[in-house]
């Protein structure tokens, strides 16, 4: 489940001074979103738009501060979150008809809030892939544009998170910024085997120092 926020994709343009300076306020946007979605409801338990209950950050205060938790969920119900949850910012460069993919290890009601911009319009599909031979892929949201942020929760354990496509004519730069409930993260570009005479995928991971 994920409740996004996106922008069309308008006409390509080179960076401008009013692009870079917009680009600066939409960083120092994110780190409020961060700091009022994941890191007050986790450290201080103050959850004024409530993704610290949906997310499980909550949790992490209770336990901290003796709080007594609720009764443990039947078993079967649901896979149990993690102790410890990650932030991250991150940027990635693609060049003119480049495509990748990332995503994080989310566990089944593990969640995340999360935002990212480009440089450059990008076709794009936030989706997972569930564990199990044979699960279809869960598509999200998918569309083309520059910037979306949302929050998220699994409701299933698995991989999730996005496919981007510059679809410009000019190199260009995502910037990721999460945090919640994920384990570890990884990138997946497509590169040529002249051996084999086709694609193969080339893992890039990602590891995290937990918050807590």
């Amino acid at each position: 489940m994920t409740l996004p926020e996106t922008r069309t994709a308008g006409t390509p343009a080179p960076p401008t001074r009013t692009r870079l300076l917009a680009a600066t306020a939409i960083a120092l946007g994110v780190a409020v979103v961060v700091l009022v979605a994941a890191v007050l409801p986790a450290e201080y338990g103050i959850d004024p738009l409530g993704t610290g209950r949906a997310l499980g950050l909550l949790a992490l205060y209770q336990a901290d501060a003796g709080v007594e938790a609720p009764p443990a969920a039947a078993e079967g119900d649901a896979t149990p979150l993690p102790r410890v949850y990650n932030t991250e910012t991150t940027t990635f460069k693609l060049g003119p008809g480049q495509a990748f993919e990332y995503k994080y290890r989310i566990e089944r009601s593990g969640g995340m809030v999360y935002t990212w911009s480009a440089t450059a319009p990008m076709k794009y599909e936030f989706h997972g892939d569930p564990d199990g031979i044979g699960v279809s892929v869960m598509s999200y949201q998918k569309g083309q544009g520059d910037f979306a942020s949302g929050s998220f929760v699994a409701s299933a354990s698995g991989i999730h998170g996005w496919y981007w496509e510059n679809v410009g004519s000019a190199d260009a730069t995502i910037t990721l910024t999460s945090a919640g409930f994920y384990s570890s993260g990884q990138e997946m570009w497509p590169k040529w085997d002249p051996a084999k005479h086709k694609n193969r995928i080339e893992y890039i991971p990602h590891n995290f120092t937990p918050v807590k």
